[in-house]
Order: structure tokens, then sequence, then C-alpha cells
């Protein structure tokens, strides 16, 4: 039989000592332990061998940190914000930085450094002596990652009036330097003067920096002599308003310009005068201005407008202002009345015009009113009628914003030209045809027309058979001839109405004899309109009829058949 426990050698014997046995509470304290012990060994294994982030980054000052520029291929985190000291980028030094990553956060050392020099632009200063300027005054613009401080390399000398270089050193908080130059000028002059617009030009003597200087405004040559030579255009010359000008000042034998700055703290000076308005004008506080004196533009308002809706005498509170804010408030007073007078139209008068032309019915019309600037004028020419001879009424009127209306009436006669023309007798026989004639009518009905308004023109013996134009207008216009004319009026009125026509004319024996000829399509007709003293006419009438009338009454109509076409 084995027992438990440990073996005893004494000699040559051997024994089995019982070995104690612990308690139940001790063992499991001891499991606990081990337990313990071997979590917190797993632990440290694990971040030793997997740890997520770098121990150790170094970036260049002013670079945007996160969490991935800490951490290795594959993992993500976050930086833990309320742990370690904060990371200021623009101060270089080393930063102690917590990230939460997975269960674990993990800690890495961040050292910020700062490599790259300073940058900046210079200033030139022009100074006057004395004037004591930092160093900082000398550049701009300055670009770093980190705090740059600006120092003179050699102070300069603020006190002498001369043109030097100014030596700058700019170094940032990583102890980069950067070496600059400047220049300063030194001058004996203010740079910069302001004065009241209005006043002129100030005495030289302000911009004098020295005791005992001699100092005046420079010549024009002189002042055209330093613009050549430093290469400079030059700008507007001084005017006494506000603005500002440079002006170039002479001492110690050297020009030099300096700014003028006028400026304008002085309200306007306004003179108004009392106004004669009409009811519903609109009034402007500018209208009431009669003078004003300022070194800039003024403009007015009211504190409240004023009413023009009634008759009566009335006061306002103008306020006039000037574009530099400075203002004055005073009264103004106006007049309002009804307007109950009409426009006035002038340079209306009869008129005449030739037969045709056109007509300029406003021109040299003119419309003036005791109160709107611009009246429409209105003209009435519905009864004219330039195509035709006559005497016409033509109607001006003119009505303004009150109501009031003016009208004239002229008297327009369309006549005709003094020489006549073919083409005023063609526009009269048109006229004609188109009084007498419709479209409706066959060429017969049209020939009988035409016949019956000639033949109703009266007889004058006028023995003038040369100007046939004179005659159609005598026979269309003044409806009066010999028998040329009532011959002539026929053949201008057949032709235009589209009738095939021919002049015939009487074998002179002692009186001359002119009628004519027609053709509807049936072959030729004579045709006479001439009054005869028997009463007898002669439209459409075949040639053995007006032969034996013309036999029996002295060959009134004899005629060369052989110069004519077969007549029937």
């Amino acid at each position: 039989m084995s027992m438990t426990g440990a073996v005893a050698r004494t000699g040559n014997a051997e024994r089995t000592v019982p070995k104690k046995k612990m308690s139940k509470g001790r063992r499991i304290l001891a499991v606990v332990g081990v337990l313990f012990a071997l979590s917190v060994l797993g632990v440290v294994l694990w971040k030793v061998c997997f740890d997520r982030v770098y121990r150790h980054c170094r970036a260049e000052a002013g670079t945007q940190i996160t969490a991935a520029d800490f951490m290795k291929k594959n993992y993500t985190g976050a930086i833990v914000a309320d742990m370690g000291n904060p990371i200021n980028t623009k101060v270089p030094g080393v930063y102690q930085v917590y990230i939460q990553s997975g269960r674990f956060t993990y800690h890495s050392e961040l050292e910020i450094v700062d490599t790259v020099a300073p940058t900046a632009e210079t200033v030139d200063i022009v100074s006057i002596p004395g004037q004591v300027h930092t160093a900082d005054e000398f550049v701009e613009g300055i670009t770093d990652a980190t705090a740059v401080t600006v120092r003179f390399a050699a102070e300069p000398l603020f006190d002498t009036v001369r043109e030097s270089e100014v030596f700058l050193l700019l170094t940032d908080a990583g102890g980069n330097v950067t070496e600059l130059m400047a220049h300063m000028n030194v001058v004996p002059v203010l740079q910069e003067m302001t004065a009241e617009a209005g006043g002129g030009l100030p005495e030289a003597s302000v911009f004098s920096v020295l005791e005992g200087q001699d100092i005046r405004y420079a010549t024009p040559e002189e002042t055209e002599r330093y613009l050549s030579e430093n290469g400079i255009t030059a700008t507007h010359a001084f005017q006494d308003l506000v603005g500002e000008y440079t002006v170039y000042l002479k001492t110690y034998d050297n020009v030099y310009p300096s700014q003028l700055k006028m400026i304008d703290t002085t309200a306007p000076e306004v003179v108004t005068q009392e106004l004669q308005v009409f009811i519903g004008d609109e009034l402007k506080a500018e209208d009431f201005i009669s003078l004003v004196a300022d070194a800039s533009p003024v403009s007015g308002s009211f504190t409240t407008e004023p009413d023009t809706s009634k008759e009566g005498s009335f006061t306002a509170q103008a306020v006039y202002t000037d574009t530099e804010g400075n203002q004055v408030t005073q009264p103004v007073a106006y007049t309002v009345q009804a307007d109950t007078e009409a426009p006035m139209i002038t340079g209306a008068q009869d008129m005449r015009v030739v037969l045709g032309d056109s007509v300029s019915f406003k021109r040299n019309i003119t419309v003036t009113d005791n109160h709107d600037a611009e009246v429409e004028l209105v003209v009435d020419s519905s009864e004219v009628n330039l195509q035709e001879l006559g005497s016409y009424n033509v109607v001006y009127s003119a009505t303004d914003s009150a109501g009031n209306e003016a009208t004239r009436t002229i008297k327009l006669t369309v006549a005709m030209p003094s020489e006549v023309t073919q083409e005023a007798v063609d526009l009269l026989a048109d006229q004609v045809l188109e009084k007498i004639t419709t479209p409706e009518m066959t060429g017969y009905e049209k020939a009988e027309a035409i016949f019956k308004w000639v033949h109703s023109m009266g007889y004058v013996d006028k023995n003038n058979h040369d100007d046939p134009i004179q005659a159609a207008y005598d026979g269309l216009y003044k409806r009066s001839g010999d028998c040329y004319t009532y011959a002539i009026t026929s053949q201008i009125l057949l032709t235009h109405a589209g009738i095939d026509n021919i002049l015939i004319e009487k074998i002179p024996t002692r009186r001359l004899h002119f009628w004519n000829l027609i053709n509807l399509g049936e072959g030729w007709y004579h045709f006479d309109a001439c009054r005869r003293s028997d009463g007898k006419s002669f439209f459409y009438v075949d040639d053995e009829t007006l032969m034996r009338y013309s036999n029996a009454h002295y060959k009134s109509h004899n005629y060369d058949p052989t110069l004519y076409p077969e007549i029937q």
C-alpha cells in the first residue's frame, strides 16, 4: 500500500513521513494570487509586444498635429485632451501625448522644433529729427511658425538729417535669425499736416520741425526739377477743398514733399429764399437755397416734409449737411397757390402747302406754362388730306397738370405749286377718278362718268394749245378752259382709268378744235366732251353720225382719216 507523503531515509531503512494538509481557504487565496500575477504579466507582455503608437515623434513648428501622426500602421486612435500638457505648435519643446486606441491609453512624446528662419518685408520710413522709431516699424508681413522678435543690429541715428541704411535682426523662438535692411530718411519737414478747408494754403512755417528754420513753399520750377530728378509723376495741384494734396517745401537748399490733408469741420452757411409754389408741388430742401458757402458739397433734407396740398403760407425746418457731416438747421418759408393759368401755345399760324407735300405740324411750335416745365402739345390734323386741294382746320391743344387747357386753330391750305408739274396733274386726275368711278364699273361706265365730269366744266376761250400740263391743270383744278382743255383733261382721265384713247385734231379751217377717240374693245369711237352752243355732245359716237353733224355745221369735226385708225 502506498501513501501520499514525503519519503525519509535512515541508514538502510526507509520510512514514509505524512505531509501536512493545506487548508481550503489558503488554497483559494493562492489560486487568486497566481491568476492576478498572470493577468498583470499578460498586460505588460501585450503592451510591450503589441504597442500601437510610436514612443517619440518630432514635428516642425506650426505643423497641424493629429492622432494619426503617432499611430503605427493600420491603427487608429484619438488624442486625450485632458491628460498631459496642451500641445502648442508655435512654442518649441517636448510635449507628453496620450492617445486612446481600443481599450488602452498609450503614451508618446512629441518634440516641436523650429528650423525655419522668419521672413518679412521691409518698410522704408521718412522721419523728422528726434522722432524715435522701434525696430518693428521697419518691417511688415512677418511670416514664421513661432513668435518673432525684431531688433536693430545697430541703433539708427534719429537726430541727424540724412538718409541711412537700417539693419534689422529677426529672431524666432527656435533661435533662427534673419537679417534685413531698410532705409530711414530723416527730413527737416513734417510729413503730414492737417488744415481747415476754405482757409487757403497754410503758412509754410507750420511744416517746420527745427528751431529758427528757414522754410518756404518750393517754386513751380524747383518742384518740377525735384520731380524730374526723382522720377516722380506729379499729383493734382492744391485746391482749397476737402482732400489730400502733396505740397513741396524748400529748406536747407533742398526740396521735400509733405502731405497736406484739407478737412472740413465747419457747418455750411446757407442763405434761403421764400418760394412761391403750386398745389401738389414736390419741394426739396435744396430748392430754398439762394446762396451757400462751404468747403464741401451740401445737400438738404427736412425734419418734417412740407405740405403743399392746400393754399396758404407755411414754414418748414430744413437741415443742410455737407459731405463731412457738418450741418445747420434753419426755417424755410413757402406759399402755396392754385394753378389757374392755361399754357401758352406760340408759333401756330396758318399754313400753305403744295399738293402731295408732307407737313411737320409741330415745327416751330412751343408750349410754355407758368407751372409745368413740360406740357405735351397735341395736334388734331384729322381733317387734313395733303393729297387733295382744299383748306383744312388744324387744332393745337395743351393741358397742364392742373387741368388748364389752351387751344389754337389754324387753316392749312393745300394748293397747287406755282409751277404746275406732271406729277401734280397726275395726282389731281387720280383724285377725280376716285370720286367719280368705282372699281366695279365697266370700261363703258367709267368712260361715261369721265365724259359727264369733263362736260360739266366751264368754257373759257384761252387759245393756248402749247402746254398740255397747264391745260390739264386748268381742267382738273380750275374746271374751265377751251376745247383743247376739254380734250387734254379727258385724255389724262381716260389714260388713268385704263381706257385706250387718242387725241384728234380738226383739219384747220378758220377755227381749231380738239376732241378724243376711245376704244373700249369694240373699235374706235368719237369722244367729244366740249360744250357746244347748240347743246349737242358726242359720247361714244360713230364716225358717220359725227360726220353728218360736221357737214351740217361748217365742217366742225373735219379731220384727216389717214392720220388715225379706222373709226366705227
